[in-house]
């Protein structure tokens, strides 16, 4: 009995020390699982932060094409503000509907990792593209019930209605002749239609090569609402200056406020009630008004919010720049 225990006892005590071995393994494995939950977390992190980022250098230098050079400098320069540096190598400009009218960013660095160490690697290396175009936006949402009005036969509606140049919305009625704006609404408006899209722009959306109709201006429902509208919450009106800048010649949109109105572009009609043709769009900034008119100035680019679809981009008229990849 005594040498049957004896052997039993040695086959425990050889067992000695194999709890150690495991803790030992499970150890290196618990290791492995911190490395892959807090460094593909902070990888992921990366990523997302990289992403970001070309979609931002991206947008930025869309909105500079079709000039190349500029809108690869411009991309260059917003990505080393978010502390990632880029070449013009890393920015291709090509063509989608317009020449040279989309742009492609790539981002790559070697990102650090933390617990992989233990395991021989000790960075990552991560990348992230995108790619934006400008366009012209086919629908235009919101506009000023006005109508700017050129003589026909006019090429390019900004050598008639010269942006940077004050022009005046006043009294158009019967006799008018010389108004560089009518009012317009669609065949039947609502009721309260004038003031209302003073304020807060059509409801519905059009496109060049629709048909609007000539109405009046009267000055005593103008200047009220286009007031309300430029100095609601408590507004005053800000300069040209503020609103806009200059670049190649062209005054450009600066800052969109309720001073910045889209109004479409007609040619001269004949009178009241007569139907239109929208040949273009033309951004419009407010000024000043008085009690019988309303000054403002047109400007050649307005980069506007619009999710409908798009097509060639001009170098004068309104903008709108999206991801597409």
């Amino acid at each position: 009995m005594s040498n049957c225990k004896s052997n039993h006892k040695k086959k425990f005590l050889a067992q000695k020390g194999q709890v150690a071995v495991i803790i030992a393994l499970l150890i290196v494995c618990l290791m492995g699982m911190a490395a892959l939950v807090v460094d593909v977390g902070s990888l992921y992190q990366k990523r997302a932060s990289f992403q970001t980022v070309a979609d931002s250098a991206a947008l930025a230098g869309a909105q500079e094409l079709p000039d190349s050079g500029r809108a690869i400098q411009v991309a260059i320069e917003y990505a080393a503000r978010n502390d990632v540096n880029i070449t013009s190598s890393d920015v291709v400009i090509s063509s989608t509907l317009a020449p040279n009218d989309t742009i492609k960013v790539t981002l790559s660095d070697p990102a650090p990792v933390y617990f992989a160490g233990v395991l021989g690697i000790n960075t990552v290396d991560l990348g992230a593209s995108a790619t934006a175009m400008v366009g012209k936006p086919k629908q235009v949402y919101y506009l000023a019930p006005w109508a700017a009005i050129v003589w026909r036969g006019a090429t390019n509606w900004w050598e008639v209605l010269v942006p940077g140049t004050d022009y005046q919305i006043i009294t158009y009625d019967k006799t008018s002749s010389k108004s560089d704006f009518c009012a317009w609404s669609e065949e039947l408006p609502p009721p309260d239609w004038y003031m209302n899209r003073i304020i807060d722009g059509c409801s519905f959306p059009l496109s060049v090569g629709n048909t609007i109709y000539v109405r009046a201006i009267d000055m005593t429902q103008t200047v009220p609402p286009t007031t309300t509208r430029v100095t609601q919450g408590g507004g005053v009106w800000d300069p040209f200056g503020a609103l806009t800048y200059t670049e190649g010649g062209l005054y450009k949109l600066a800052k969109s406020d309720t001073q910045f109105v889209i109004v479409p572009v007609i040619e001269k009609p004949q009178k009241i009630g007569d139907p239109a043709t929208i040949i273009a769009f033309a951004p419009f900034i407010l000024l000043s008004s008085t009690s019988t008119k309303i000054i403002g100035k047109f400007i050649h680019q307005a980069l506007i919010v619009n999710e409908g679809d798009v097509e060639a981009v001009k170098s004068v008229g309104l903008r709108v720049i999206r991801l597409i990849r």
